[in-house]
Formats: structure tokens, sequence, C-alpha cells
């Protein structure tokens, strides 16, 4: 499905962002990857995965807070695969419990520039050459957060918010140049990330009778679903954000 796709993963070392680099690497895409730089190990054991799949892989730390690290990445990663046409920006940060009125500036810009500010940094450094290719898919990790209000949750809800906006508006100022632009909104998944709150049995049981899926998801299965963006069978889905999180908000307007 993903033939001739040459694409930037985001936070790959793990979870989410691991699956989905495996996962296009299998469906025949090239993949470049980065996350922080104690992930070089993780980073590194993916890539080679990639090149036993036939696949070419480039890795590189970046520091997504820093617009000049976003900015060598993505150059060095298009010199690299000769074009890059498929950007998936899923590294993000959650602070949990984070009142509003408490956060610290340092927590708040941490939060803002990571989920929504280094996104909007990678599209302004890689769309370029898609635009010049005249085509090119970008996919935006959100979150089904940004639909939910949940106490202590309000950064980073209103970060993945940000992302949904950033993408539609994106999308629109794109049009006519191939480029799509979409926001994918994982729900729970079974990651790092949401392991402490799994570790409560009382917290999660609760969560889980709001999923009518009964479930969380695996990161392969978030995977799926950046692989339809990715890929020509999404080839008229532009400047939406498609929500994978079992139901758990079904029916909350969107």
């Amino acid at each position: 499905m993903l033939s001739g796709r040459r694409a930037i993963v985001t936070g790959a070392a793990r979870g989410i962002g691991r699956a989905i680099a495996m996962d296009f690497a299998r469906q025949g895409a090239d993949v470049a990857l980065t996350d922080l730089e104690d992930t070089i190990p993780a980073l590194e054991e993916i890539a080679s995965e990639v090149h036993s799949l036939g696949g070419r892989a480039y890795v590189q730390t970046a520091d997504l807070q820093d617009g000049a690290a976003i900015k060598d990445f993505i150059d060095a990663a298009d010199r690299t695969l000769g074009g890059i046409n498929v950007l998936v920006n899923v590294a993000g940060v959650h602070l949990y419990p984070a009142p509003l009125l408490l956060m610290s500036e340092t927590e708040l810009d941490r939060i803002l520039d990571i989920n929504f500010k280094a996104p909007l940094r990678l599209c302004q450094a890689a769309v370029p050459s898609m635009i010049r290719q005249g085509f090119g898919s970008v996919i935006n990790v959100a979150s089904d957060s940004a639909f939910d209000v949940i106490a202590g949750e309000g950064a980073y809800g209103i970060s993945k918010m940000a992302v949904v906006k950033f993408t539609a508006y994106l999308a629109k100022e794109l049009s006519g140049t191939g480029v799509r632009v979409n926001a994918l909104a994982p729900g729970w998944v079974r990651t790092r990330l949401t392991e402490p709150f799994r570790q409560d049995a009382d917290s999660f049981n609760e969560a889980l009778r709001a999923i009518p899926a009964g479930r969380v998801a695996e990161p392969e299965e978030i995977a799926a679903v950046a692989r339809f963006l990715a890929s020509d069978q999404s080839a008229y889905v532009n400047g939406h954000c498609l929500i994978a999180d079992g139901g758990r908000i079904a029916g909350n307007p969107c």
C-alpha cells in the first residue's frame, strides 16, 4: 500500500510511533525516525528491522522544542531518502494532573511546544518538499481528549484541539498542491504513556466501562489507521480528524 512513500515519523522509538514506522516499512515505505537523545538504541533497532524488510531507514534525534533542530532533521531526512512525501507527527507529552490555574510557565510551554508548535514547525520544514513533488500526506496525531473535558487534563486537551484546528487550516491553505493534511485522534492505547493510569485498577476499570469496545487499543491498531491516511485509499480524505477510540466519545460534538 505504501510503495514509493518516504515517511518521517516523530516519537518513533516506542508506542504508536514505533508501530507506525514498522507498519509503514512492512507496506513498502522508507522511513526517517526521530525521538529524544536517549532513544538512539531503540531507533537503531527499528532501523535494523526496516532494513531487514528491504526498506531504507534514516535515524536522527531531535529536540522538538528547537526549531533549528527540527529543520536540520527534516533537511537531512529529505536528502537521504530523496524527498519526503509523508509526515506523521506522533511525538507528544502529557501531564496529569495539571490544573490550569496552577501550571507553571515551563510546564505550559513544554506541552504547547511539543504537542502543537512542533507539528507546525515540522510541517513548515517538510511540506515544501511535498509541494515540489505535487503529492504528500501529513498525519497529525491528536487525541480524543481534544473533544472531551477531564479535570486536570486541560493543557493537554487544549494542545490537541489546537492540532485538530491547525490540521483543518493547513489543509485549506494547501488547496491545489496535492498535499493532504489529516489528524488522527486515538483514545486509550496500550503504551508507556498510559501505563501509570492502567496500573490504577479502579480508575482503569472505570475508564474501560466508558469504552463501548470494552478494551484499550494496541499501538498496531492505530498504525493501521495512519496507514490508511498515508495511502491512496484515503485520497479524498482531507482536513479531517479521524477518531480511533473504541467509541469512548461517541456522540460528543466534534
